[in-house]
């Protein structure tokens, strides 16, 4: 008697242990949505009469509605070659702040700020042609000084301070002046490059390589730890999936902003309401 009912005790064991085992296999997997949300263009502070351009605003209004759709994932799709230092670390907090997986994917080309801010994503996807990279700094501005002397009109200037003109566009720089603007430009790069070594982890040879500025594709970045995955649309989307463990449906969330025809032909183009000098990361 003892030896069936040890028998029997075994059978329900190993009859409730198949039945789980097939539940987990009949389960269907929670479904989600991932918004796919497009960041184009020059970044900038703020937009211009000119172009709507890429901002921090832009950036944390599209988030506003992915949170009002509940979305479970967001993909960021950048087409970008950069732009303002600043206005390209605010898009990235803007980015971290969001509370669902992120993944960035990298178009044609998500390059110096626009991969600056790809950094805020918990993982970057590239197309093997993708151009990035571009990890440094250009200071510039226009100096018309010789056509103001042509047409002979003179600039008259009451300074307090040696170094208060450094960058006026009125007069010729002298070389203690451009070393001054390449000493605050070696800064921001150093700072650009400290991060991107922090985030991806790289080591003193990659990072003697990307510190060079050049740009690099998609092939080449992946070499280089700058992305993690290669591929598309769908390879983002299918990324997003893994990090939420959820099937993911993508919905595309639209910028509403107003259109120029100067868009078309000056996408890049940035108005500059303070100092003549700027710095960007392109």
């Amino acid at each position: 008697m003892r030896k069936y009912l040890v028998i029997l005790t075994v059978l329900f064991f190993v009859s409730v242990s198949a039945g789980l085992s097939f539940e987990g296999i009949f389960a269907e997997q929670k479904r989600g949505t991932v918004a796919i949300i497009d960041l184009s263009g020059a970044i900038s502070p703020s937009s211009s009469g000119f172009s709507s351009g890429l901002t921090p605003e832009t950036v944390r209004e599209l988030n506003r509605e992915a949170e009002r759709r509940n979305v479970d994932a967001i993909v960021y799709e950048i087409n970008s070659g950069g732009g303002s230092v600043v206005a390209s670390k605010d898009v990235r907090r803007s980015i971290e702040s969001v509370e669902v997986p992120t993944v960035c994917r990298i178009r044609d080309v998500g390059a110096s700020g626009a991969y600056l801010f790809s950094l805020g994503c918990d993982s970057i996807v590239a197309d093997s042609a993708s151009i990035t990279g571009s990890i440094g700094v250009t200071s510039s501005y226009i100096e018309f000084s010789d056509l103001m002397e042509e047409i002979g009109v003179g600039y008259v200037n009451i300074t307090a301070g040696e170094n208060k003109e450094v960058g006026s566009p009125y007069k010729e720089p002298t070389e203690e002046e451009k070393q001054i603007l390449k000493e605050k430009a070696d800064i921001i790069k150093e700072e650009f490059l400290g991060e991107v070594s922090a985030e991806r982890n790289l080591t003193e040879e990659q990072q003697e390589i990307v510190g060079t500025g050049e740009i690099f594709l998609g092939s080449e970045a992946i070499e280089l730890d700058l992305v993690d995955e290669l591929g598309g649309r769908a390879t983002a989307v299918e990324e997003a999936g893994n990090l939420t463990g959820m099937k993911v449906s993508p919905v595309e969330i639209q910028q509403t902003s107003s259109f120029s025809l100067l868009d078309l032909f000056m996408p890049g183009l940035e108005i500059n309401r303070g100092s003549p000098l700027t710095a960007s990361l392109r």
